[in-house]
């Protein structure tokens, strides 16, 4: 009788679902908390999932005061994935995440997508392989993060809002698959409650947004690689304006958020050359004014922005 209801409820809410609307601003968590949960080595990936060791998160909020969450991953079967939480990852979060700020119920496979790699034209479609890596990062990204916040209660009063102790997947989300929608078989994300993570960063308004339309870059074909790059310098760029940071991109840092670090030149030399591509589609878009390629010996280290 429960499944009835639910499928009685899920139902009506696919009525209310409409595909015809598109997303046209990207929101990112800029936080630190959210930054490790996404950027752990494998050996400490691994060593948290599987023996429950909490991480610690200092970081310094308003006034200089320092405050400190603990989280911890419980993967259950999603354990035996062989790699950590990526920027891939980080980037299939970042448009679920913004889909929901935008009151999306859920989201089309498709859509997902489109907003993923800044696609335009509603034709826009994953391939095969693209719809695989989607519904594996979806399923990654519905392991369970529990959360301490209680060693910040005392120093932070005006965080009332977040729970001393929050357990939650870190996207809370269903993959509802064969679904008709405006006339045509497709798979929703249907959100179930708001990220936890979101949640804290917007608390801590540690938050920043930026167009879709920044991830359409010009002769870049949407590999995971690109896409990886993508979502990794664009939201660079935004969170150097928005804490008035030093200007710079290393490409060591690059290497390391894209798994790039034990590349071949060849390949880091491709990586650069995408980075180039994204760094002239937001000149062109006006979000930067120039940048430039700047070396340590022999070696290319890193891009400098002039904003």
């Amino acid at each position: 009788m429960e499944k009835f209801f639910k499928a009685i409820l899920d139902s009506f809410e696919v009525e209310k679902f409409q595909e015809n609307i598109s997303l046209d601003k990207i929101v990112s968590c800029n936080d630190k908390l959210t930054k490790n949960v996404f950027s752990l080595p494998a050996d400490e990936y691994f060593d948290v999932l599987k023996n429950g060791r909490s991480i610690a998160i200092t970081e310094i909020v308003s006034r200089g005061k320092k405050i400190q969450t603990h989280f911890t991953l419980n993967g259950g079967g999603f354990a035996t994935f062989k790699r950590p939480l990526n920027e891939y990852d980080r980037a299939i979060f970042d448009v679920c995440n913004s889909a929901q700020t935008a009151n999306f119920i859920g989201i089309t496979r498709d859509s997902l997508f489109r907003a993923l790699v800044g696609g335009k034209n509603r034709n826009t479609r994953p391939t095969p392989s693209q719809v695989a890596a989607i519904f594996e990062s979806l399923k990654r990204l519905m392991t369970v993060i529990e959360i301490d916040f209680s060693f910040t209660r005392d120093k932070m009063p005006k965080y009332k809002d977040i729970p001393d102790k929050i357990i939650s997947p870190i996207l809370p989300c269903r993959i509802l698959h064969n679904v008709l929608v405006n006339g045509q078989r497709t798979t929703i994300v249907r959100f179930t409650d708001e990220s936890p993570l979101l949640k804290i960063a917007r608390v801590k308004k540690q938050i920043i947004t930026f167009p879709v339309s920044l991830r359409d870059v010009t002769n870049q074909n949407n590999t995971l690689l690109v896409i990886m790059i993508k979502s990794y310098v664009i939201r660079r760029v935004f969170e150097i304006v928005a804490h008035n940071m030093t200007p710079t991109i290393t490409f060591d840092d690059l290497f390391k958020h894209c798994e790039l670090i034990d590349a071949t030149r060849k390949q880091k030399q491709d990586a650069r050359k995408i980075v180039i591509s994204i760094m002239e589609n937001l000149k062109s878009e006006g979000i930067i004014k120039s940048f430039a390629l700047t070396k340590k010996g022999d070696s290319y280290y890193s891009v400098t922005i002039t904003f």
